[in-house]
């Protein structure tokens, strides 16, 4: 066979191996129950627009655990246009924000559509008046937010402040012009040019909040709030807050929402980068909204009188407290409801960190806090097994509370328990608090423990089949000879593991009507199902809670380069499997694939980027796709700094980035190496962000380990990052130390500083790099300048080091486009390929 043709086989199998891993993917948002029905929205890959498609599933809820699986009916493509989907807490009615084309124009508008009679009636359509605001901020996992009023008259949400006019000194007279408009501040930071929040909120600079009556369409501003216009100048989108998160009070006479400092409240002179970034500077409020709300329900109220200037002043709910986030609330009994929230009083200074849960009670009649009520539910904890509890999930005492925001509907039906998803190690737990004595109680289940015949189910002679099956009141494992059919029961008891899978991620999202919960799982060789679990699984005594399948969703092809193959597309559970590595403080998941026999596979070492972040159990289809098809063990390395092992864990890295992260990385590759497992001749590294900041530090720092490298966005150089990052504390802080960066006071490093921070880098071990590199890069890279990759690319030519460089136009940090995503890891897999050889 020719080169040529060869070349073509080869891309024909790489590229029908990746579309069957991206396809299988089940990446799922805006989950929520309503009249006995789940309602989720997938999003799908596809190559071949470069595009994400959405699919809208209905799927019924069945209140008995041993009922076969719900009949679904075929999922439903939503139109681009749809930005949210919100249904209101009875679920009667749907909000759906829109976003569309004006007739005889080419801009676009937003619209409100408010669906009533259960989703089936469309009763109003509510254009957004453009001058009122900008875009409604539908990120809902960090800034964003929209909610219903307990009374499902109003909308309160999240929008862009409007950026003040401005004119050329050329356009008209000064005497001509609006007295509001900036002459000649088109470029002006601040004015015509806003200050964003960097990497992904490039067009995010101030948010205020809106109220909006779904009879009438009136809208108006929440003006007693932190930054309002009432107290600053309309002039300019520098200083002020960024409101955000807000939901509703049960009394309806509240809005409580969490505001970040963006230049008002003296910690943010300079507005710094906000995705992936927790410890930035954020309290919750509570502004008064009764005389707001009774202007917007009368149909014929003047829009440019509608102001809550009229209500009392807002209320700061933690002015103690540097970070406080993601208000959430009980339903209300006896006069009262609780208050809830994720608290960090003393902060940190890492981009991640362990959380503590507060709570307090409500009072209905006034619409406030009790003050008196206010306590810390579960704290901070600096090292798992400090609260003397000695439950423990994958070999871990609990670590702390590690997750961004509070599922929305976390309260149980009673009050009395909080229901959450955490990082906890290496696998994300779905574990309840009491709110009464704070403890905290791993909710165990397995939504797989009854499915189908086990894949490896026949006796290595063959002459059996080991399968579970209910059996009574149990579930138990049996044999059965397949020469007489005799059925025997296998007696063992594996303690506190018994009947669960400790190694899944879960979560919860939310209560189902009858008091069970909706779960997802997902397995590092799963993609995500949908299950719930019975309403019991709340009592005292379940060791493992009675769960099932939802739903089990088959893939749904992502390009029309390549059919899925019923014979040979991937089969969930099958093709390569996976185990968590657990040697303190070295931790870790390791993939292999499957009928190795003697076959010891090429290792590629995969450190996280963040570093404040964690590698979890979960599927993620472009590591099955390397080692399912390119056949390559994979080993995830949660080092030091992770999060999801303690709040000390996670800070002792701060200082010491590019020493005791790596040590970290290469014992965790011995470890590997040494197993015989694979072939310790054969090593690579795979890393993006500070996970190719690693990349750079092994192949430099242990080249005799490390043959072959791929990085992503790396940073290879902090002392040229510093001042042109949307995050220059990440550079002092992992550089320096926790203390080093000045949260109030901007500065530019010095010369020592700069010393350190080059010391700290890749590139002060470029002198012994050897190995084979593939960078590539997003050119629209806020985080991690595209200066960084192109830096080392150069450098490595210049030394004569075979090196790649792969350049996305229009991708950011993540690389995620759809076709950039594909192409990246393609690219990837064949750089292995080629140098990773026997």
């Amino acid at each position: 066979m020719s080169e040529s043709s060869k070349s073509l086989v080869q891309n024909e199998s790489d590229g029908e191996a990746y579309h069957d891993m991206a396809s299988a993917a089940v990446d799922l948002k805006d989950i929520f129950v309503r009249r006995g029905v789940v309602s989720a929205t997938r999003s799908v890959r596809d190559i071949d627009t470069n595009s994400r498609r959405q699919f809208l599933y209905n799927i019924p809820v069945s209140s008995q655990g041993n009922d076969p699986p719900p009949f679904i009916a075929p999922p439903i493509e939503l139109p681009k246009k749809i930005k949210a989907r919100i249904p209101s807490p009875s679920g009667s009615k749907i909000a759906i924000l829109v976003e569309e084309s004006i007739p005889s124009s080419e801009s676009k508008r937003l619209v409100f559509e408010i669906w009533t009679n259960d989703g089936h009636r469309l009763a109003n359509r509510i254009v957004l008046p453009s001058e009122k605001h900008g875009p409604v901020c539908t990120d809902f996992a960090w800034f964003g937010g929209i909610s219903w009023s307990p009374d499902e008259s109003t909308l309160v949400y999240t929008a862009e402040v409007n950026k003040p006019k401005t004119t050329s000194f050329f356009t008209t007279p000064p005497s001509k012009t609006d007295e509001s408009t900036v002459i000649g501040g088109q470029y002006t930071l601040g004015v015509g040019k806003s200050e964003d929040w960097g990497e992904k909120y490039g067009s995010t600079a101030l948010l205020a909040l809106f109220c909006l009556n779904v009879e009438t369409g009136k809208i108006g501003v929440i003006e007693n709030a932190p930054g309002s216009s009432m107290t600053k100048d309309t002039s300019s989108t520098e200083g002020g807050y960024v409101l955000g998160q807000p939901i509703f009070s049960p009394c309806g006479k509240s809005v409580v929402y969490t505001g970040w400092d963006a230049g008002a409240g003296g910690e943010m002179p300079r507005r710094l980068g906000a995705i992936y970034c927790f410890q930035r500077p954020c309290k919750i409020y509570s502004s008064p909204v009764s005389e707001l709300l009774g202007q917007l329900e009368n149909p014929n109220a003047n829009d440019q009188e509608i102001l809550s200037k009229s209500d009392t002043p807002f209320d700061c709910i933690t002015p103690n407290d540097r970070l406080a986030r993601s208000p959430r609330f009980s339903k209300p009994a006896g006069g009262s409801s609780k208050l809830a929230y994720l608290c960090n009083t003393k902060g940190f200074d890492t981009h991640g960190g362990c959380m503590a849960l507060h709570a307090s009670e409500w009072n209905m009649l006034e619409g406030l806090v009790i003050d008196e009520s206010k306590k810390v539910v579960v704290d901070v904890v600096q090292l798992p097994g400090e609260r003397g509890d000695d439950t423990k999930v994958a070999g871990i005492n609990f670590p702390g509370l590690f997750l961004n925001q509070l599922p929305y509907d976390c309260f149980s039906p009673d009050g009395t328990f909080i229901l959450l998803s955490t990082q906890w190690g290496c696998v994300t737990k779905v574990v309840s608090i009491s709110l009464n004595d704070g403890i905290v109680s791993p909710i165990n289940f397995d939504l797989l423990s009854n499915e189908e015949l086990p894949y490896d189910c026949f006796s290595p002679d063959g002459t059996f089949i080991l399968l579970s099956t209910q059996w009574g009141c149990v579930t138990k494992v049996v044999s059965i000879s397949l020469n007489d059919g005799i059925v025997s029961p296998i007696n063992f008891d594996l303690l506190s593991n018994e009947g669960f899978n400790e190694n899944a991620s879960q979560q919860f999202v939310c209560f189902s009507e009858d008091g069970g919960a909706i779960v997802t799982q997902s397995e590092a060789n799963r993609p995500t199902i949908l299950g719930h679990l019975q309403p019991s699984f709340l009592e005292l005594g379940q060791n493992v809670a009675s769960s099932q399948v939802l739903a089990d969703m088959p893939p749904i092809s992502s390009t029309s380069f390549s059919s899925l193959k019923p014979d040979s597309c991937f089969k969930p559970g099958t093709g390569y499997s996976y185990r968590i590595i657990s040697k303190p403080p070295i931790h870790g998941i390791l993939l292999l694939p499957e009928n190795l026999g003697n076959e010891k596979p090429p290792l590629i070492v995969v450190p996280h980027g963040g570093p404040h972040s964690c590698t979890s159990t979960m599927f993620v289809p472009s590591y099955g796709f390397l080692c399912k098809h390119g056949r390559y063990a994979i080993l995830h390395v949660n080092y030091r700094g992770s999060s999801g092992f303690g709040q000390a864990a996670l800070e002792s890295l701060a200082g010491c980035a590019g020493s005791l992260d790596v040590q970290d990385v290469v014992a965790a590759t011995r470890i590997v190496t040494e197993s015989g497992i694979v072939d310790p001749d054969r090593v690579g590294i795979c890393g993006g962000s500070h996970g190719g900041f690693l990349a750079g530090h092994c192949i430099g720092q242990y080249p005799d380990i490390f043959k072959v490298a791929a990085t992503r966005n790396p940073v290879m150089n902090i002392a040229s990052m510093v001042t042109a990052t949307d995050i220059p504390d990440w550079c002092y802080v992992e550089a320096l130390g926790i203390g080093h960066y000045n949260f109030s006071d901007f500065r530019t490093p010095t010369k020592e500083e700069l010393d350190i921070m080059w010391d700290k880098s890749p590139i002060a071990y470029l002198k012994n790099a050897t190995a084979p590199t593939l960078v590539g890069l997003g050119m629209k890279d806020r985080r991690v300048p595209p200066s960084q990759g192109i830096e080392y690319y150069h450098a490595l030519r210049a030394k004569k080091v075979a090196t790649k460089l792969l350049v996305y136009d229009d991708c950011d940090h993540a690389i995620d486009g759809v076709a950039s995503e594909a192409d990246f890891w393609i690219n990837t897999k064949r750089w292995f390929d080629q140098n990773l050889t026997p």
